[in-house]
């Protein structure tokens, strides 16, 4: 295939499709419109063709930009039967990623890593170049596929890849690992050259006036002559200067505008329709009928350059996306509708698709299709489309002839934009819901929504609560009573106001019928019903209950109710799935403010689980996403969680900082479980530093009695912080007390993990001879080690009682066990306290320990943490280093929150003699 000018360009993509020594696997096109990033990629192609090689081709499409895995399964469809020599599980989630099989969407590393190995068992038979055209339209999904293959790509390997897009803007950043190739126009040589190629017979001066127009650009110097030379001879007539888009587009449109009828209609369907690209993409419901060609139609439009070789009836390619936007521009407004009808009736069995084309098309009121729309929207709005469904239904609020009914689809459309973080956008649709009711009253709708307005953005507990209080004691009934009661549990849970608590009670109870699941499970986690638990060991009732949920059950709000439930009985590590879900499915255009939630509930398990550098990107994720939408409830959650690890980190300036933020945000707006969150991480800093007379004020402030049952919110995690505070205080009899309250709340039934904290608070509280057996049997229940840095505080207590009672040969396992722990997840304070004691049980301390039963070799820091630090010692910025090395600032300061623990150091200036010391990590 002949390309002018792109001798060098065409030389390095043959290059990488030879895996030639010294070149790269893969390339990634860029260059502006028409400017040959296509030619030289089917260029490409058929090179590879040439040599043997198995192409496996795609080309993203704008309007399939949003179905996930379109492009995945252009992909992969032609060598689905390579699937079968890849390891079972991959099998698996590929054909549930492509909806060959039914069941939830797959992690995306399981996509990716799934993909890579069919990928790798097709290049078995042989080489293979994966080829992507337009690849800025591949939806979000595909395109994380494809860099994950890419970047896994070597030189000696079988497999290459190219991606066409367009150039890069300043705020796009290019993937590191990636090698680029910017095509530029040509030069005025080449371009001469293409020119008298293509137009031999073009007369001198209208050559000078294309060359002048196409300024280098090789789809311009391919088209243009034929317009210009239509223009009878007068150039001039042709605007000139006008931006490529804008030249090219009226040029398409003017042959589109020549057609038949009959035939620019048929491609009005085809080109409107999101999904006549590609009609093996798998469907849920009936395939839809779109309009068709007839072979001789393909032959014209071939003819006139509009479509390309290949097209088939119902499929044409469109030579560029230019003609695609020309086809639908030059139609009038009522074929357009009328279109979008049609395909509205041929997507009958896809109510999300067929939404779009019934708002297209619809002119005037009319309940049935406004009727149909808000359906269409509350499913889109459960399951990751909030954005989207917001939109749809405020088009439903037009489409109402009745009032009431647009009143209604504009409040539900408000309450929609709340929970996607959109603010302002929920404002605006209530007041103008407002203004079509004029003066009657508003309704529960309102209130309920203007009352989330108030909770999520502003923290304003005590409106919130005034607010529904009086609405569910009004004695009327209305349809939205579990959304005002969901909303009602979460204020009074952060107010912890056990009289509010009990009111809320009595509400449930009294709404009891009207109630949804969701409501209940929510309502059941924050009282603490033990019930949520079916014994020790065993899978927790409520995710029991999920085995048999299908994908449409798994709402927002329903993987937060049972991620909640899951949190409460420390299982969380069971539905990770669902956390994963809350936060791919609805970060960008779901529902953020359950998003957070996943985010916060991710945070959660890691720290639990010992993964404390994944639990603060948790917390990073999470709590830049609550700033961008203004969710300040949820931003200061996370700030609690941050404190909470640095507490355990042995950073108390850290904490008594987020402690301040916290308290001042927390204190007007009466947030009890902020306050309580607060204390708690003030508390563990205290104990950290063996700072007990603080600890124990601290943990004070957080009472027995919280929300529901005594010792059932957040006390019930603070139980061993407090017993042990008390303990060394000479606090005894009070320790007892708390002890006796919690087994009265029934704390040891809620979770196994609640369970180890009795018995550990009981053996901190008993005699000697009677605490070392209690220990034991705090060490030997099941499944203890899924909380490494409380079971090896557990452990540090019992060597620490051995060691007093003169018993070093029983401590120092318990410590060494112990201090391997502290040592493996960043508790640098806690590690040092076991250290002590096992250098007062006759260990010679010289390193730290690594495991239960070594000594560490020397620190170590990673690659990325090393870099991190040596930048930091010469003095550049946290956003410096950010710059440099591709990273937030936000994980910059926590590399060095890392980073500074393990080198027993506090400031940058010790830096540079701690990195003299080190080795990085393989």
């Amino acid at each position: 295939m002949k390309i002018s000018g792109r001798v060098l360009e065409l030389a390095t993509v043959e290059a990488a499709i030879n895996r030639a020594p010294g070149s790269v696997p893969s390339l990634v096109l860029h260059g502006d419109l028409g400017i040959g990033k296509s030619a030289l990629l089917q260029a490409g192609v058929a090179y590879a063709q040439q040599r043997g090689n198995r192409v496996l081709s795609a080309t993203g499409y704008e309007d399939e930009s949003q179905l996930a895995f379109a492009g995945l399964h252009q992909l992969f469809a032609p060598v689905m039967p390579y699937l079968d020599r890849t390891e079972p599980f991959h099998q698996e989630v590929l054909r549930r990623v492509l909806r060959y099989e039914p069941g939830p969407r797959p992690e995306r590393f399981a996509v990716s890593a799934a993909s890579l190995a069919l990928v790798q068992a097709v290049a078995a038979d042989g080489p293979v170049l994966i080829a992507v055209e337009d690849a800025h339209w591949m939806d979000q999904e595909t395109r994380e596929v494809l860099l994950f293959i890419m970047l896994r790509l070597r030189p000696e390997g079988a497999v290459s890849a190219i991606l066409a897009q367009p150039l890069l803007t300043a705020a796009e950043r290019r993937t590191r690992g990636l090698t680029t190739l910017e095509l530029g126009p040509l030069s005025d040589a080449d371009s001469e050259g293409l020119l008298l190629d293509r137009c031999p017979d073009l007369p001198a001066g209208l050559r000078q006036r294309v060359l002048l127009e196409a300024a280098g650009n090789p789809l311009a110097l391919t088209e243009l002559p034929a317009v210009l030379a239509g223009a009878a001879g007068a150039p001039d007539l042709v605007p000139g200067r006008l931006p490529l888009r804008t030249r090219l587009e009226t040029d398409y449109a003017a042959v589109v505008r020549a057609l038949p009828d009959v035939t620019r209609l048929a491609l009005l369907g085809i080109a409107l329709d999101a999904e006549g690209r590609d009609r093996d993409t798998p469907q849920v419901g009936p395939a839809p009928h779109p309009p068709k060609l007839s072979h001789q139609e393909l032959l014209d439009l071939e003819q006139l350059r509009l479509i390309t070789d290949g097209s088939t009836p119902t499929a044409p390619r469109f030579r560029h996306p230019l003609v695609r936007s020309a086809i639908i521009g030059t139609a009038l407004p009522d074929e357009v509708r009328a279109a979008h009808g049609e395909l509205a009736a041929a997507y009958h069995g896809r109510p999300e698709r067929r939404m779009w084309h019934l708002m297209a098309s619809a002119t005037e009121p009319d309940e049935e299709v406004a009727a149909e729309i808000e359906r269409a929207a509350e499913q889109l709005g459960g399951r990751g489309g909030a954005a989207r469904a917001v939109a749809a239904l405020r088009r439903a609020a037009d489409l109402s002839p009745a009032t009431n009914d647009a009143v209604r689809r504009l409040q539900s459309a408000a309450g929609l934009a709340v929970d996607g973080g959109q603010a302002e956008s929920a404002a605006a649709l209530l007041a103008r819901a407002r203004i079509a009711l004029g003066s009657h009253r508003p309704g529960a709708r309102d209130q309920i929504t203007r009352a989330a307005l108030a909770f999520r953005f502003d923290g304003d507990l005590p409106g919130v609560r005034k607010t529904l209080f009086r609405l569910l004691n009004n004695g009327e009934t209305f349809p939205e009573r579990s959304d005002a009661l969901w909303l009602l549990i979460m204020a009074v849970h952060y107010g912890q106001s056990p009289e509010d608590w009990s009111e809320v009670t009595r509400l449930v109870a009294l709404h009891g019928d009207a109630l949804d699941d969701d409501v209940r499970l929510l309502y059941r986690s924050i009282a603490g019903a033990t019930d949520l638990a079916a014994g020790p060991g065993a899978v927790p009732e409520h995710l029991a209950n999920t085995a048999n949920l299908l994908p449409e059950d798994l709402t927002a709000r329903r993987l937060v109710a049972l991620s909640l439930a899951a949190s409460r009985t420390d299982s969380l590590s069971e539905v990770r799935p669902f956390l994963r879900m809350l936060t791919d499915r609805e970060s960008e255009s779901g529902t953020v403010v359950y998003a957070v939630n996943g985010y916060l509930f991710s945070a959660q398990d890691r720290y639990l689980s010992g993964d404390w550098e994944a639990a603060e990107s948790a917390i990073g994720h999470g709590l830049d996403l609550s700033i961008e939408h203004g969710l300040t409830v949820a931003a200061h959650d996370f700030r609690c969680l941050l404190g909470l690890i640095a507490a355990g980190q042995g950073d108390p300036e850290t904490v008594r900082e987020l402690s301040q933020a916290i308290e001042q945000w927390a204190t007007p707006r009466g947030s009890g479980l902020h306050l309580a969150y607060s204390a708690r991480n003030l508390a563990l800093a205290a104990l950290s530093q063996g700072d007990y007379e603080t600890a124990y004020a601290q943990s004070a402030r957080i009472g027995i009695s919280t929300i529901g049952p005594a010792f059932t919110g957040i006390a019930s995690w603070t139980l061993f912080d407090r017993v042990e505070a008390a303990v060394r205080t000479g606090r005894r009899d009070e320790a007892t007390e708390l002890i006796a309250v919690a087994s009265t709340a029934g704390l040891a039934d809620i979770s196994p993990r609640l369970r180890m904290h009795m018995l550990a608070a009981r053996a901190l509280t008993a005699p000697d001879d009677e605490a070392v057996p209690l220990f034991h049997a705090t060490l030997a229940l099941r499944d203890v080690d899924r909380w490494p840095f409380e079971t090896a505080r557990v452990g540090l207590a019992l060597g620490e009682l051995h060691r007093r009672r003169h018993r070093p040969g029983d401590a120092r396992p318990e410590l060494r066990r112990a201090a391997g722990v502290f040592a493996r997840i960043g508790a640098t304070p806690w590690q040092q306290r076991a250290e002590q004691e096992l250098r007062l049980a006759g260990v010679t301390i010289q390193t730290p320990f690594t495991s239960p039963h070594e000594l560490l070799p020397p620190i170590e820091l990673t690659a990325q943490q090393l870099e991190v630090a040596r930048l930091a010692a010469r003095d550049l910025s946290n956003k410096a280093i950010a710059e440099r090395l591709f990273l937030s600032p936000r994980t910059v300061s926590a590399h060095l929150y890392r980073i500074f623990p393990k080198l027993g150091i506090t400031s940058r200036s010790a830096l540079r003699d701690a990195l003299d010391v080190l080795t990085p990590a393989a």
